[in-house]
């Protein structure tokens, strides 16, 4: 008998908040904080135990010197009872990245050492390549910034 075990994309604790608001513990157990001297410079999401997506444009340079990634960390003031953090071994920049246009904005960070999986910190699902998404998907996007309720619409056979 095959029993088939969700690997990735799987929030235990989501409670499914909509509309801008600030999301519940373990809402998002794969939303990473990077951070740079302790201040809060980026986020980025946990693809697997070793490794974190982000944007090229967080790292002008591949130097990981005072970069820590904070993972389980529900907010950016007070305590993080959840949160774990790691130090980063490797920044790989997409090889095509531009920084006047943003084409291929992303890059991999390597963490140090592997992070233990928790209700609290969990690997996102990327889709597969040639992805399609098409006008009315339903997306999620979650990240650091202001709870703003603006819509994204994605042009109609939108490839990733």
């Amino acid at each position: 008998m095959y029993v088939m075990t969700i690997v990735c994309g799987n929030p235990p604790l989501n409670t499914r908040i909509m509309g801008g608001q600030d999301a519940l513990a373990g809402s998002w157990p794969w939303q990473a904080s990077l951070r740079r001297f302790g201040n809060h410079c980026c986020g980025g999401s946990l693809i697997n135990k070793g490794w974190v997506v982000s944007a090229s444009h967080c790292f002008p340079s591949t130097s990981t010197s005072n970069l820590v990634v904070s993972l389980g960390r529900q907010s950016q003031q007070g305590s993080n009872p959840n949160e774990v953090s790691k130090t980063v071994a490797q920044i790989i920049r997409h090889p095509n990245y531009t920084s006047s246009t943003s084409d291929n904005d992303m890059c991999l960070l390597k963490l140090s050492s592997p992070v233990t999986f928790t209700n609290y910190i969990q690997p996102v699902c990327l889709a597969a390549p040639g992805s399609s998404f098409y006008a009315g998907t339903t997306s999620w996007v979650t990240g650091w910034g202001t709870t703003n309720t603006d819509n994204i619409t994605l042009p109609s056979g939108a490839v990733v």
